[in-house]
């Protein structure tokens, strides 16, 4: 079997290693030309997250990307005044591993060493047009001209997957969700803080932890959604003054984090991806943010990336024919990944800040985060080794 993935990002090399894991080859495809240890600024990988990484032979990966163990969020008000928290302290005992924050370009640099030291063929500045399938073959077609055939094709090329347009044109797009996000990392002489700081502040919302004497921050700014691009264009200074503006009224440990930071390493509009009516047809699939994309919120976007990448392979190894494991791999996904897509959602509309609301909400906030409690305990229980996607399929 021959598994050709567009997309080069995390979700694709995942799968790619995934999929050399069980015996099958695959060869990745990637639209852009290069992508910078900065790329994306940072996220988290939560304990589920972990565990993938382990079933797809990769424990020490995080730490060679230099990732921080967290644990734990401490949620404070405009005043400075500490209004819910979540304890992570015994994570490693319950789920058998911890949160880390990562830097995303690093963390896809480690992959794709992972992922030539395997033998596996990336192929840079190949940007998909189109996807055809026969009975017998699934066809890409590039910008270029080139087709390239394959058994499978999997859309792994994020939100605005190019590949999910051409085989599903009529797939809902991408919902904003209503803030610009952005972020860095700098020097700073603060305490180490295991447990990530988030503030509600008066007009954005702003989170940080420190590790080693560098602290990483995002300001989430609520706003109209842009038109597509329009951020990457954005004068870097000009935006990072525009926040310190934002959190100006805010505690001492927001501004001090933001006077220190020399830049913002970007501004991203937040999306989640609402409900697809199928991720899959007989040939062709979709995994990561390109069938399930989540608000940050969630903290499980890479951690969701890495569970696909275990069990894709295994549906395509165990199941009968390609059409039987597609299908079986979507079954097995849908109902867990929808159901964390929703709670992203929430999350993320009550992180938008409004002074008519934040009394209501810190009095809420704590009883929200109860209900959410099992929600989140389900999430990191998850253990992919243990899945068998037959179990949850069709044949």
């Amino acid at each position: 079997m021959d598994v050709l993935i567009c997309g080069a990002g995390i979700a694709g090399c995942a799968l790619a290693l995934g999929l050399h894991r069980v015996g099958i080859d695959s060869r990745l495809i990637e639209a852009r030309s290069s992508a910078g240890p900065e790329e994306g600024a940072f996220l988290t990988i939560a304990p589920n997250g972990m565990i993938a990484l382990a079933a797809l032979g990769q424990p020490g990966l995080v730490e060679a990307a230099r990732g921080a163990a967290v644990s734990g969020i401490e949620f404070r008000n405009a005043a400075g005044r500490r209004i819910a928290r979540l304890d992570g302290t015994g994570d490693r005992a319950r789920y058998g591993a911890t949160s880390h924050l990562v830097r995303r370009g690093l963390l896809r640099e480690q992959l794709l060493v992972a992922v030539r030291e395997a033998g596996i063929a990336v192929e840079h500045g190949a940007r998909v047009a189109a996807v055809r399938e026969t009975p017998g073959e699934a066809t890409v077609v590039l910008e270029d001209g080139r087709e390239l055939g394959a058994d499978v094709v999997v859309g792994a090329d994020g939100i605005w997957s190019q590949v999910r347009a051409s085989v599903w044109p009529d797939a809902p797009r991408p919902a904003y969700g209503g803030v610009i996000d952005c972020g860095g990392w700098v020097p700073i002489d603060l305490p180490d803080s295991r447990a990530q700081q988030m503030y509600f502040g008066r007009r954005a919302f702003f989170g940080f932890v420190v590790h080693r004497g560098t602290a990483y921050w995002f300001s989430n700014v609520p706003a109209p959604e842009p038109a597509r691009g329009t951020l990457a264009k954005i004068d870097p200074a000009a935006w990072l003054e525009r926040v310190r503006e934002l959190h100006a009224d805010d505690p001492a440990a927001v501004r001090r984090v933001l006077d220190a930071a020399t830049t913002s390493l970007g501004a991203w509009p937040i999306y989640d991806l609402p409900s697809l009516a199928t991720w899959q047809t007989a040939r062709v699939c979709l995994v990561g943010d390109a069938a399930h994309a989540t608000n940050p919120s969630a903290g499980q976007g890479a951690s969701l990336c890495l569970e696909d990448a275990v069990i894709l392979p295994r549906a395509l190894r165990d199941s009968p024919n390609t059409a039987i494991a597609l299908a079986n791999f979507t079954n097995t996904r849908r109902g867990r990944v929808e159901q964390i897509v929703a709670m992203g959602r929430r999350i993320g509309t009550r992180k938008a800040s409004s002074a008519a609301g934040s009394r209501f909400r810190d009095l809420s906030l704590p009883l929200f985060l109860r209900m959410g409690a099992s929600a989140t305990h389900e999430q990191y229980s998850y253990r992919v080794d243990e899945v068998d996607p037959l179990a949850h399929g069709v044949g």
